[in-house]
């Protein structure tokens, strides 16, 4: 009696042979015959059929469930305080931010209700079919499968009996021609393997006609099994594509709508200037300029004695660091933290950065290489790129460099060379850097070719920032 087979085991069956004999029809009820391999084939891919739609309904299920728990906290986030200080574009940049974040979970909210309702909903209608099906039809099949097993195996039985009487009624028959006097004896031998070999006969024939009923009917019941099946399946793989289909558009929609909370603040950001919103602050809540000084002694004895103040207009000159130094307050992440390391900015003086510690080479010896030299600088860090803003061009490079050229710099303060390595520049040059060492004394070019001088090529690098 054969057992029921695994999917991956009734699946890896020998196809070298044609198991449809030329034909060109692959409808399942006229491709899953060929004694038990094709019932338990057939089978095994309903169960893996009704079992898809289960793992498919929790698939859509959980799915939604974490779409809900994320919009929930992201809703949370857009509503919570930020900002509540600030004033002008900031408060507005910031309100921005909060309104968009608050856009966005509920562009997750729907995602969760159409999740559920569009796409898990369908799918337990569609376990409720492949439940029925298994019900109705393939369980009650399954146990005729069963008994039309059992009955084949009585047929089989009963056949081996019949055949080994026949074939002890013929060696009996034989020794009879020779026996001598032993032919009474296998006389009664032989009379009574025949009435056993008639009984049996008599059985193997009724569990024969009995096979061939139950063959009929199983034939017609297997038929429309066949079909309702192939069917089911028909209809459950369009469903799956159209369901898949519609999760593809219902979150490319989401990610649409969170690309245009993000474009909106993109586009505040893009008219925010810093300096002209501290010039509307200043605008809008200085106190003034007036500069009250510590009020002169008064002689408290003499009754006409009033406080006397000095009064005096602030015109002082702002110091103003370069941006680029300010962004050497915040080094790169250290590799082995997460953390940002905080330095102090480098020591200037008002009007421009000190270079780095030049190298004076004593009298008494010969010049070094400029890459002997120690020299203690910070390395400028990388500059973003404003969103909305396109970057500066890159200048033509200088067609006689040696080294490649690493990105170009713009001097912020004007510079004049120490030793013979090094070259004059002025604020706005442009300049192609070909080498980064970490002594802050930086290696290339002037794109100014009038101006270039051979063999001059090394510059501070905290005179100037990415162009």
């Amino acid at each position: 009696m054969s057992s029921v087979q695994s999917p991956s085991s009734v699946y890896s069956s020998d196809r070298a042979s044609d198991v449809f004999n030329g034909s060109a029809s692959r409808d399942f009820c006229n491709s899953f015959w060929g004694g038990d391999d094709g019932v338990n084939i057939l089978f095994a891919r309903m169960r893996g059929a009704a079992k898809t739609a289960d793992e498919l309904k929790s698939f859509w299920s959980t799915r939604a469930a974490i779409e809900e728990e994320y919009a929930k906290k992201l809703l949370h986030l857009g509503r919570s305080t930020l900002g509540q200080d600030e004033i002008g574009d900031v408060r507005t940049i910031l309100d921005t931010v909060k309104l968009e974040t608050e856009k966005m979970a509920q562009a997750h909210i729907d995602l969760t209700q159409q999740i559920r309702k569009e796409l898990e909903a369908p799918c337990i209608d569609l376990q409720h079919r492949y439940a029925e099906h298994k019900h109705h039809l393939q369980q009650p099949l399954e146990k005729k499968f069963k008994l039309k097993q059992m009955q084949e195996s009585y047929v089989a039985k009963a056949r081996e009996k019949y055949a080994s009487d026949c074939l002890r009624i013929a060696s009996y028959s034989k020794q009879f021609e020779t026996a001598g006097r032993d032919q009474d004896r296998l006389q009664q031998k032989l009379a009574r393997a025949r009435q056993t070999v008639a009984a049996n006969e008599k059985d193997y024939r009724n569990f024969i006609e009995k096979l061939r009923e139950m063959e009929r009917e199983w034939e017609a019941d297997w038929r429309e099994f066949c079909d309702h099946s192939q069917d089911l399946e028909e209809e459950r793989l369009d469903f799956m594509k159209d369901n898949l289909w519609t999760y593809a558009n219902e979150v490319s929609t989401v990610c649409v709508a969170d690309d245009l909370s993000c474009e909106a603040i993109r586009t505040v950001l893009d008219t925010f200037e810093a300096e002209k919103h501290l010039e509307s602050f200043a605008n809008q809540f200085g106190s003034g300029n007036t500069i009250r000084s510590t009020p002169a002694f008064d002689d408290q004895t003499d009754p006409n004695t009033e406080p006397t103040f000095t009064l005096k207009v602030a015109r002082f000159p702002r110091i103003r660091k370069a941006r680029e130094e300010r962004r050497h307050i915040f080094t790169p992440l250290n590799e082995n933290s997460s953390e940002p390391i905080l330095q102090p900015p480098p020591p200037t003086p008002p009007t421009q950065p000190s270079p780095p510690a030049p190298y004076l080479a004593p009298a008494a010896e010969p010049p070094r290489r400029m890459d002997s030299v120690r020299r203690f600088s910070v390395p400028l860090p990388e500059q973003p790129v404003l969103a909305g803003r396109d970057p500066a061009p890159s200048p033509r490079p200088p067609e006689h460099l040696g080294g490649e050229i690493m990105f170009y710099v713009k001097a912020l303060y004007d510079y004049t060379a120490t030793i013979d390595e090094e070259f004059d520049f002025q604020a706005g040059d442009v300049i192609a850097v070909t080498a980064t060492p970490e002594d802050g004394w930086w290696s290339g070019e002037l794109l100014d070719e009038q101006r270039r001088e051979a063999g001059r090529h090394i510059f501070p690098s905290n005179f100037v920032t990415l162009f």
